[in-house]
C-alpha cells in the first residue's frame, strides 16, 4: 500500500488499530487473566511452580483456579531475585531457580500458543479475512499489537521482508505496518537465534558494536525444532517491571508514538489499557498529546499539529477499560459495545 513519511515536513495521516488480548481471544487464545489457570504444565514444571507459589502465597489452596494472576507472580519472582542471595542463601530455591522457572514458564506458554495456532478453524479464518479487508480499505493502516501470537503477522508478511512489516527499516514505513511492542513468538535473541538455519531466518536487528544484540525472525509459522537446543522466543513477560532497553524495542515504541501522533482514526480492538501497564499508557498519552501540539522534531520545534483523532473502543462490556482509554486521550471516545469478532464481521 502506501509509503508513510514519519519525519518529513508533510505529515501523512494514519489509521491505527490497537490490538489486545480481546482480539486474540476470539481467535482461540487465552486472556492474560486466564493464562495460568489454563496453561498445560508438565509434571516437573508444576511441581517446582507449586513450591515457589506456596512460599510466596502460603494461603493458596494449591488449585489452579485460585492462583494469583501471572503479573503478580512474575513481578514477585523478579523482585526477589535481587534479595534471595543475601536473605535466604541456603533456602530451598535460589535466584537461579527463579530465573529458570520463569524461562520454563514462558517456554510452556510459547509451546501452548504454537499448538493453538496449528488448530485452524473457519471461525478464525473468517475473523482474519474480515480484518484483512478492513485494513485494505483505510488510510495508511498501522497495527499496534500487544499480543505475542503471529496470526496477524501471517496475513501481513506474505511475500514481504519481515523487517519492513515490523517497521524496522531505517527509512519510512510502508503500510500496512505491524508494530509489536511486547515481542512475538517468531522473534529470537542472538542465542539461540543464531543457530537457526540461515534459510529459515531473517535478521531483524543488527548491531556491529554489540555482538549479542542482533535479533532474528524465524520464517516458518511454527516453533523451531532441535533435538538438543531450546528455542525460547523473545517476548516481554507480563510483569509490572517490564524492560524495554533493547534498541529494536525502542524503535518500535518510538514509531508507535509517531503513528499515533498523526492518526485520523484510532480503533482499540479488545485492548483494555491495563491500569498497571505504565509503559503503554505513556506512549498513548504522548500520541494523544502530540495530536494537539504537533510531534517533536529531532532538530527542535514541532511539526504542525494534526488535531484530535476519532477514537473508537470495541469492547463488549468493560467500562473500566473504556474510562481508562478516554481519560488517557483527554476527550470523548466512542464505545462500541461489541466483541471484536462481531464488529469485524459486521463492518
Amino acid at each position: 500500500m502506501g509509503h508513510l513519511r514519519i519525519r518529513k515536513d508533510r505529515v501523512d495521516r494514519t489509521t491505527v488499530f490497537v490490538v489486545g488480548a480481546g482480539f486474540s481471544r476470539d481467535l482461540g487464545y487465552p486472556l492474560t487473566r486466564d493464562l495460568l489457570t489454563r496453561l498445560p504444565m508438565s509434571a516437573p514444571l508444576w511441581k517446582v511452580f507449586r513450591r515457589v507459589v506456596r512460599f510466596h502465597h502460603p494461603d493458596w489452596n494449591g488449585r489452579k483456579a485460585n492462583l494469583p494472576n501471572v503479573e503478580t507472580l512474575l513481578t514477585e519472582w523478579e523482585a526477589n531475585e535481587e534479595l534471595l542471595p543475601s536473605l535466604r542463601p541456603t533456602g530451598p530455591f535460589t535466584a537461579n531457580h527463579l530465573r529458570k522457572l520463569r524461562r520454563d514458564l514462558l517456554a510452556a506458554i510459547a509451546e501452548w500458543f504454537h499448538s493453538i495456532h496449528k488448530r485452524r478453524s473457519a471461525n478464525r479464518d473468517s475473523i482474519l479475512k474480515a480484518f484483512r479487508q478492513l485494513i485494505q480499505s483505510v488510510e495508511n493502516p498501522v497495527i499496534v499489537s500487544f499480543n505475542w501470537d503471529y496470526e496477524l503477522d501471517r496475513i501481513l508478511c506474505e511475500g514481504k521482508k519481515r523487517r519492513e512489516v515490523y517497521g524496522l527499516e531505517e527509512s519510512g514505513l510502508r503500510t500496512p505496518v505491524l508494530l509489536k511492542p511486547h515481542g512475538s513468538l517468531t522473534w529470537y535473541r542472538f542465542h539461540p537465534g543464531r543457530h537457526i538455519k540461515e534459510s529459515l531466518r531473517e535478521t531483524l536487528w543488527e548491531d556491529k558494536k554489540h555482538v549479542r544484540n542482533p535479533r532474528y525472525c524465524f520464517l516458518d509459522w511454527r516453533a523451531p525444532k532441535s533435538s538438543h537446543r531450546r528455542y525460547v522466543p523473545w517476548i516481554i513477560p507480563p510483569t509490572l517491571l517490564k524492560s524495554f532497553g533493547h534498541p529494536m524495542l525502542q524503535r518500535i515504541w518510538r514509531r508507535s508514538v509517531d503513528c499515533l501522533s498523526v492518526a485520523r482514526n484510532i480503533y482499540f480492538l479488545g485492548y483494555s489499557l491495563p491500569a498497571a501497564d505504565w509503559h503503554s499508557r505513556y506512549i498513548f498519552r504522548c500520541g494523544f498529546h502530540n495530536q494537539i501540539e504537533g510531534r517533536p522534531l529531532d532538530s527542535g520545534g514541532r511539526e504542525r499539529r494534526t488535531g484530535r483523532a476519532k477514537v473508537f473502543i470495541v469492547n463488549p462490556k468493560d467500562s473500566d477499560a473504556y474510562n481508562r482509554i478516554q481519560t488517557t486521550a483527554g476527550w470523548n471516545c466512542t464505545w462500541i459495545r461489541s466483541s471484536v469478532k462481531d464488529w469485524l464481521l459486521a463492518t
